[in-house]
């Protein structure tokens, strides 16, 4: 089994021994992740995580489609900073599907005010929209010709480098049916600086600092994950998390 130090970050391969210590520097090895399965990951993590992705494989490689799920995980974190600034200081946590097909990745708000867990769950889809698609109604027609549950959101992820006009976008898609209940688009401005636009069934837009953003919904822990107590699901910190970069 694959360990990292929680000091020194040295990986190391470990057998037999469930709790082995750094051979260097004597702190406890961190067991790895080998799934996302179940790992409701922080924002924060999850870009991260991606800009780990793109320091070892480079940006050309980051872009492949070896690097698909990790690309939607980092544009839902992005889409779950914007909710944040957009509608109150609510912490989100972002979900990788690992069994269905749809959806891509899951935003959760875990509401404890009343005393105990109320999940709210939103569906999404990630679509990239690549410098090669001229048009980024050609994605919404494409994924408005699929069957999707009402209750899911569309997600489109500006990596075309051109211009965005929301209020047109919106414009189109009201003359056309759409199968979800929500359309966002978001793309960077700037170094650090992003903009967002709800594009159905009513249009927003907010432009807000990434960094900025990530301070203000700082979390406990980097992932939780599910535990059954009786009725009630529970969400528990893992701990210190390590997850290999593919």
């Amino acid at each position: 089994m694959l360990f990292i130090c929680s000091k020194c970050g040295r990986r190391d391969w470990v057998f037999v021994d469930e709790s082995p210590l750094c051979s260097y520097c004597g702190a406890s090895l961190v067991k790895a992740t080998e799934s996302y399965a179940g790992c409701l990951m922080s924002p924060e993590f999850v870009l991260h995580r991606m800009k780990a992705v793109v320091e070892k494989h480079g940006s050309i490689e980051a872009a492949a489609g070896r690097f698909k799920r990790e690309r939607e995980a980092c544009s839902t974190a992005l889409y779950a900073l914007g909710l944040s600034e957009m509608f109150g200081p609510k912490k989100y946590w972002v979900e990788i599907e690992t069994v269905d097909q749809t959806p891509d990745t899951k935003v959760h708000h875990i509401d404890q005010s009343k005393g105990y867990n109320i999940v709210q769950t939103q569906s999404v889809e990630v679509v990239d929209w690549e410098q090669h698609v001229a048009d980024p109604m050609e994605l919404i027609r494409a994924k408005s010709r699929k069957q999707y549950p009402a209750d899911y959101c569309l997600l489109i992820a500006a990596r075309s480098g051109k211009m965005v006009y929301p209020q047109v976008i919106a414009r189109d898609i009201r003359k056309m049916a759409v199968p979800f209940a929500e359309i966002w688009i978001l793309g960077q401005s700037a170094t650090n600086t992003l903009n967002i636009a709800r594009l159905h069934p009513t249009t927003l837009q907010h432009e807000f600092n990434i960094l900025e953003a990530l301070e203000r919904v700082k979390t406990d822990g980097d992932v939780l994950t599910r535990r059954q107590r009786g009725r009630e699901t529970e969400f528990v910190p893992l701990g210190k998390v390590y997850l290999p970069i593919p």
